[in-house]
């Protein structure tokens, strides 16, 4: 599971290596907000592996809300695979398919303010 908090940068910790089928591989997450009925909108991400040791684990760094502005709530993560560096703007075409990694991922935030305490 990954954990995102609002207003931080977050450490995303996996291991995608051992799974990967392509060489220099550059990886994109989809989430997709669980609660977003209506639109179902997948937000894409792509960063650079910051693992100083990617054969035990991937790291990468994400920065909310520069990177991405998400909302708080529960998402659903594909991650999907591609040789060599993607281009603007991003999708899943440019994808050689979904590296065998999917989980869910929480975004959390302040506690919004209440006037029952």
């Amino acid at each position: 599971m990954i954990y995102i908090a609002q207003n931080s940068s977050n450490k995303i910790v996996l291991t995608l290596t051992e799974v990967t089928t392509v060489t220099n591989p550059s990886y994109l997450f989809v989430f997709t907000n669980e609660f977003d009925t209506n639109t179902s909108t997948q937000i894409l991400f792509t960063a650079a592996d910051t693992s100083s040791y990617p054969e035990r684990y991937n790291l990468f760094n994400l920065v909310e809300p520069t990177d991405l502005s998400l909302v708080v709530g529960q998402y659903t993560y594909e991650i999907y695979e591609k040789s060599g560096p993607f281009t603007t703007p991003l999708s899943i075409a440019q994808t050689t398919g979904v590296v065998i990694e999917e989980g869910r991922m929480v975004v959390s935030g302040p506690a919004p303010s209440s006037v029952y305490t």
